[in-house]
């Protein structure tokens, strides 16, 4: 009888623990940039997890623990303006997933974009298009519980990283044919290469090789482009990594005998990278 009376007891606290976490409580304090709190109950105490939201997207800031006595409506806390109250919902209620979710996945996309900036440029067409119709399909944020979501938004991660780094061997290919076989490159290539030149250190490496290699095919190719064009390819011209040749470069542009305003304003725009730009 003992022995029927323990697993009962059992069954009764393991029913109790579980039904801890399946819901949580959520506040929401609404201002320019909205300051969200859901606060999962561990005992006790609780898991709080601290988000704000800004133009459609959630990001999760601090995580932390806090005493379950500041969901008690009959406890509330003040701040310095007004009572933050919380509601109770399902843990994986819609309205928890779409904070949860969209907020893990931009901040994926953040760090997708930071590894795609450093490796192949952030204004890269190619990449941007790919990763805009991949996550298309994820981005319902509500009806799937986190760690659902997240298997989901795992396989996007390798998708977009697999793309970077094919993106980015295309671009090596490009620099070491540039590198060993200089004299194959005339102005219509050169052309094409500026149409994908991004802020990368494998397209400035190509951009070097490029003006000292062939400097009259480059100013012949810059002429080409558009004002708009033109305008944004010399955004690009100051942030050179520190072994550049830039000296070298400039020379060989003030050697080419045609005349032209955009080689003189090339020119003037190149430099290395600041020292304390990461």
């Amino acid at each position: 009888m003992r022995q029927i009376l323990l697993i009962i007891l059992i069954f009764f606290l393991g029913q109790t623990s579980f039904a801890q976490t399946d819901f949580v409580f959520l506040s929401i304090d609404s201002k320019l940039i909205s300051e969200i709190q859901i606060i999962t109950p561990n005992g006790e105490s609780g898991i709080r997890e601290n988000y704000t939201f800004f133009k459609y997207r959630y990001w999760l800031g601090e995580i932390d623990t806090v005493s379950m006595t500041i969901v008690d409506r009959s406890e509330p806390v003040k701040s310095k303006r007004k009572k933050i109250e919380y509601q109770k919902y399902g843990a994986c209620d819609s309205t928890i997933n779409k904070i949860r979710n969209n907020a893990y996945y931009w901040k994926i996309r953040s760090d997708i974009d930071k590894v795609a900036r450093q490796e192949i440029g952030n204004r890269n067409d190619e990449f941007n298009n790919f990763r805009n119709s991949e996550s298309n399909r994820i981005k319902d944020f509500s009806n799937k519980c986190q760690d659902e979501f997240k298997i989901e938004v795992s396989e996007l991660k390798k998708q977009l990283l697999k793309e970077i780094q094919r993106i980015k061997k295309e671009k090596i290919n490009r620099y070491n044919k540039l590198k060993t076989s200089p004299e194959s490159i005339d102005s219509t290539e050169i052309a094409s290469f500026l149409n994908t030149f991004d802020l990368c250190d494998t397209d400035l490496k190509s951009i070097e090789l490029i003006i000292l290699q062939n400097p009259a095919d480059f100013v012949t190719s810059i002429d080409k482009l558009s004002d708009s064009q033109f305008f944004t390819f010399t955004l690009k011209l100051d942030d050179f990594p520190a072994d550049t040749k830039i000296s070298g470069m400039k020379n060989s542009l003030k050697n080419v005998v045609k005349k032209s305003k955009r080689k003189r304003k090339t020119i003037r725009k190149l430099k290395t990278r600041k020292a304390n730009k990461i």
